[in-house]
């Protein structure tokens, strides 16, 4: 009995060793990196004109799907939306301003919903 007790103990303290490994540092660095991408994704987005598109008191969904190559900097993949012209200007702005990460999210997919909306006053 007192030997099934030690080896309990020794087992929860590898599963607690692993799960410390899990969450090392460099993910925690590459999720930070994410999010700080994620904000000039958006922040880019932003930047664009889309009262041309969407009309007073209505709203548009964009999903905006990108890929970090090989040269570290964010590709539009896909862009999903029902409005084609705000989707044409999406790719458009991206094509003009490249956003430049590190080598660590090389290969990396991102996804960022974005919603166009004009509130009627």
């Amino acid at each position: 009995m007192k030997s099934l007790k030690i080896t309990m103990i020794v087992l929860a303290c590898l599963l607690s060793v692993n799960l410390g490994m899990a969450s090392s540092p460099e993910t925690k660095n590459i999720e930070k990196e994410k999010s700080a991408v994620l904000k000039k994704i958006q922040k880019v987005a932003s930047q664009i004109s889309f009262t041309d598109f969407v009309r007073s008191g209505e709203s548009e969904l964009i999903v905006l799907r990108c890929t970090v190559n090989e040269n570290n900097e964010v590709v539009v993949s896909k862009v999903i939306g029902f409005d084609e012209e705000l989707k044409a200007a999406i790719r458009r702005r991206f094509e003009n301003k490249k956003i430049k990460t590190t080598a660590a999210l090389s290969g990396e997919e991102l996804a960022l919903r974005l919603k166009f909306a004009i509130h009627e006053k």
